[in-house]
């Protein structure tokens, strides 16, 4: 079987990341082999998940159902200009921005997403490896100023400059821009 165009990888990753920001686990399934395996490398203490899960019900519990009962106004933002291609499988860095149900804390992390599609059916994934190397809450009192500027980067896909340019400059965030200066 040939190899899909890079736009049907990029058009199920959206997929996936429309499904996890907006708790909408129906999706999961046009994203996901109904056996593929989830592999979580949680490399902070800002947040916590299963090690390993597999198939897509499984899946779709932790990354959406389970993940919106904790968090909302989530923007999570792949960022173009990391995205490394090897055959079916496609990799990126990522960043999210999201508060917590419980108090509204603004909570940030980033990290790596690799993919690998099926490679009999190339728009469906196999294996998911999520890397999340920081996580952090931020006491930061303008999250609505910063949603407001979040909003208007492209989403889901993006380059690293762009949502650079929108991160406050408090020095709380940092670690943030320097991630996305690498």
């Amino acid at each position: 079987m040939e190899s899909p165009d890079i736009s049907q990888f990029l058009s199920t990753i959206s997929r996936y990341i429309t499904a996890k920001d907006n708790n909408k686990p129906h999706l999961l399934p046009h994203v996901f082999d109904h056996s593929a395996t989830l592999a979580m490398a949680v490399n902070t203490d800002g947040i916590s998940f299963p090690s390993n899960v597999s198939g897509v019900s499984a899946i779709s519990d932790v990354l959406v159902t389970q993940f919106n009962q904790h968090y909302e106004n989530i923007y999570t933002f792949c960022l173009s200009d990391s995205i490394e291609r090897e055959g079916s499988s496609l990799s990126c860095k990522w960043l999210v921005a999201m508060t917590e149900k419980d108090g509204g804390q603004l909570k940030i992390g980033y990290g790596k997403y690799g993919w690998d599609f099926d490679p009999n059916n190339g728009t469906l994934v196999d294996k998911l490896t999520i890397t999340i190397e920081h996580m952090v809450v931020i006491a930061f009192q303008c999250t609505s100023h910063l949603f407001n500027e979040l909003s208007e980067i492209p989403y889901p896909w993006c380059v690293s400059n762009i949502v650079r340019m929108k991160v406050p400059s408090s020095p709380l965030f940092d670690d943030v821009r320097a991630f996305l200066e690498t």
